[in-house]
């Protein structure tokens, strides 16, 4: 049996982000400027918050493809650092709100390897915005905004890791201050970039809130359905981060949301596994896709202000590839 691997390493091969970006390459930053950039001692070789060479790295894609279906000659790079910085920021305090006290920790350090500190994920949220002042000042206010949606949904979070069952509302609105935030934030500006109008950048802006929706679910239904579902679990437990599939099984089975919360206050690798058979077999899968087929359509519709392009093309076809590839998974090589 092939070895599991997390969802970053498989859902963007089946999303076809590759081809996606070939569209936009000359206009990319390169990955290693990243490193270079917040410096190399806040991370470790090869950390996995940093990604993997062979991973597209989407954000910039994304600040570039809006940039260009908006209209703009020529894609900035201080703008897509910014998006990546904001990324990271964003992927170390969620780290961080995993790792307080005793067997929480201890868990946390074995599957992360690392000690991660808000400090960090300060550090980053600083360069963020003096790198945007540096050159796109008008960025600023958006920075400010979505590090404020962040904050929004780490609070949430706090809440959850009280052992609180997660509804669907509170799904929605970690999706919509988390991935939703950081999408829809390198889509406004690269409309910002395209010096579009206020409708455009708005529209871009709905339509990464949006895929930023499908790809949180799609994360989740990949991971459960292709990969290693109980450790997926466990992992998100200590994040205290609400998984879309378990909410919607929980709906249908109350005790699976009880024991979500039991294994968010007492997180272990086997009472994980449990629960993801469970969640299986309450239909949780299939719930969940449906609501990313949902969020899918809106944000091809948030497109329509946009004039046509195979800029807008690309973009217009990637909500569809993500949650095609979470349902399927990656294609094997021949």
């Amino acid at each position: 049996m092939a070895a599991a691997h997390p969802p970053v390493t498989w859902i963007p091969d089946g999303a076809e982000l590759l081809r996606t970006r070939r569209l936009v390459e000359h206009d990319l930053v390169p990955d290693d400027g990243v490193v270079a950039l917040v410096g190399a001692h806040h991370f470790e070789p090869g950390d996995p918050l940093l990604g993997a060479p062979e991973i597209p790295r989407l954000r910039p894609v994304l600040v570039a493809l809006a940039a260009r279906a908006a209209g703009a000659t020529e894609v900035d790079g201080e703008t897509q650092y910014v998006a990546e910085l904001l990324h990271l920021a964003l992927m170390v305090h969620d780290v961080a709100l995993g790792r307080e006290g005793g067997r929480r920790r201890r868990v946390a350090r074995r599957l992360l390897r690392r000690s991660v500190s808000f400090l960090t994920g300060n550090h980053l949220t600083l360069r963020a915005l003096e790198v945007a002042r540096s050159r796109r000042p008008e960025l600023s206010d958006a920075i400010l905004e979505t590090l404020r949606e962040f904050a929004d949904g780490q609070a949430l979070v706090r809440t959850l890791q009280q052992g609180v069952v997660p509804d669907q509302e509170d799904w929605a609105h970690h999706a919509n201050t988390h991935t939703g935030a950081l999408f829809g934030f390198c889509c406004r500006a690269g409309g910002v970039v395209a010096a579009a109008d206020l409708a455009e950048r708005s529209a871009l802006g709905r339509y990464g809130r949006a895929l930023g929706r499908v790809w949180h679910v799609a994360e989740d239904v990949s991971a459960l359905r292709h990969g290693d579902a109980g450790h997926h679990l466990l992992t998100r437990a200590l994040e205290g981060r609400p998984v879309l599939p378990v909410v919607v099984a929980a709906d249908h089975d109350p005790a699976i949301g009880r024991a979500w919360a039991d294994l968010v206050v007492s997180p272990s690798l086997i009472g994980a596994e449990h629960l993801a058979g469970r969640v299986l077999a309450a239909g949780g899968l299939t719930r969940a896709a449906q609501v990313m087929v949902r969020d899918a359509w809106t944000a091809r519709q948030a497109l329509r202000r946009l004039p046509p392009s195979p800029f807008r093309d690309a973009l217009d076809a990637l909500p569809d590839r993500l949650a095609r590839a979470a349902v399927r998974g990656a294609p094997r090589a021949s």
